[in-house]
């Protein structure tokens, strides 16, 4: 009680409310966060050696070991097939920054809240993956303000990854979202701190 009615008065000394700092809440691909509508958990891969390398913070998924045809067990998905994976996160405050980037082999749509921000390209062409955005390389990755499509709540981001042409299939997307709290939440607490600075020193009196 002591450092908090410290705290009020110096809130209430300086003559200013408190200010607390943006937060900041990663968006990235991984089998924890991660759900997808195969049938199968979303798994952690081992990528393609032609694929971009990881974004940074994030993995590259699927929901079957289809990334790197080296490896033990390797299964290819036929031509046509498709699944959706997708994060579902909550968010408190004012939106003030949202980036996403997107690798996808060969392809994906992103959908955020049910809106389409990126509809795959699909009847392409695939040398490797979509040689276009969203593709599997440095050169075809998405990257998107996703700002405009985000709420004050729980949000859900989904991917719906196409398997075109080709052997591989996978899925790796980063991003973050800066959020910043309520001005009437800092009024609230400032006041509250204030109030709570009277309290304590009537009692000290």
């Amino acid at each position: 009680m002591k450092k908090l009615a410290t705290l009020a008065f110096a809130v209430l000394a300086s003559g200013c409310f408190l200010t607390i700092s943006a937060d900041s809440t990663p968006i990235d691909s991984s089998a924890i966060n991660t759900v997808n509508n195969s049938g199968s958990a979303t798994q952690d891969i081992t990528a393609n050696p032609a694929w971009a390398a990881a974004l940074p913070g994030s993995t590259w998924i699927s929901f079957a070991n289809t990334g790197n045809p080296s490896t033990p067990g390797f299964t290819t998905l036929p031509n046509g097939m498709n699944a959706i994976f997708s994060q579902t996160f909550n968010l408190s405050g004012t939106i003030t920054a949202a980036t996403l980037s997107v690798l996808a082999d060969d392809t994906a749509s992103v959908v955020v809240n049910g809106v389409t921000v990126y509809a795959a390209a699909l009847g392409g062409s695939y040398p490797t993956c979509s040689s276009v955005q969203i593709g599997c390389l440095t050169a075809t990755e998405g990257i998107f303000n996703i700002a405009p499509y985000l709420v004050d709540g729980s949000n859900t981001i989904s991917f719906d990854v196409f398997q075109e042409n080709g052997s591989s299939y996978g899925l790796d997307y980063a991003g973050s979202v800066t959020t910043t709290p309520e001005p009437g939440l800092l009024l609230m607490l400032s006041s509250g701190l204030v109030g709570l600075g009277f309290m304590q020193r009537r009692k000290l009196v």
